[in-house]
């Protein structure tokens, strides 16, 4: 179950990788937190130190992004 406080998402303890993917393609990055873009990686087998410690949530969204479209 994920929850709305204001317009901000959060996103669940686990994420499937349905779910990740659909996080990448219906919602705004400003509604995320870094960490919940973290998990969304992680379900998609992102398991890179580097991508995962980027420093800006952009970036992070960037790859995000990427992730849900490769692993279709």
């Amino acid at each position: 179950m994920s929850i709305y406080v204001g317009n901000l998402f959060y996103i669940p303890i686990v994420v499937s990788p349905s779910f990740a993917r659909f996080v990448a393609s219906e919602l705004q990055p400003q509604s995320l937190t870094k960490k919940d873009i973290v998990k969304c990686l992680k379900a998609l087998g992102i398991k890179n130190p580097e991508i995962l410690s980027l420093k800006w949530k952009q970036e992070l969204w960037i790859q995000l992004q990427f992730a849900a479209v490769s692993k279709i």
